[in-house]
């Protein structure tokens, strides 16, 4: 693959790398503010509202909401980050090879 600064002048000039930037942008960005709303909202919960997170789900029981909640968030957190790899992965590499394979065609027309 040639590493000539026009090459990649010709990839960040195309359009689809702009749609890919944007695409790949608005995704992180909902991830993480999912993330984010998901973690600082448990932790208000922590702050705010003890009693809630220290009930027991059923009398005699050692799991509580917290432990719960923070088993879910956990769990949650990892679906998150395997869904973004498999986005990653597959839209946005697709796109990407797609985008090399323009310049390269390109460069040599």
């Amino acid at each position: 693959m040639p590493s000539s600064s026009p090459f990649y002048a010709r990839i960040r000039n195309n359009p689809r790398f702009t749609e890919l930037v944007a695409r790949r942008n608005r995704l992180t960005f909902g991830l993480f503010t999912t993330v984010l709303i998901l973690f600082y909202g448990y932790m208000s919960l922590v702050s705010f509202w003890p009693e809630l997170i220290g009930r027991r789900l059923y009398p005699g029981s050692n799991l509580t909401v917290g432990i719960c909640g923070g088993l879910f968030l956990f769990v949650f957190f990892c679906l998150i980050a395997g869904y973004y790899v498999y986005r990653a992965n597959g839209d946005f590499d697709r796109i990407t090879r797609d985008l090399v394979a323009q310049a390269q065609a390109e460069e040599l027309a």
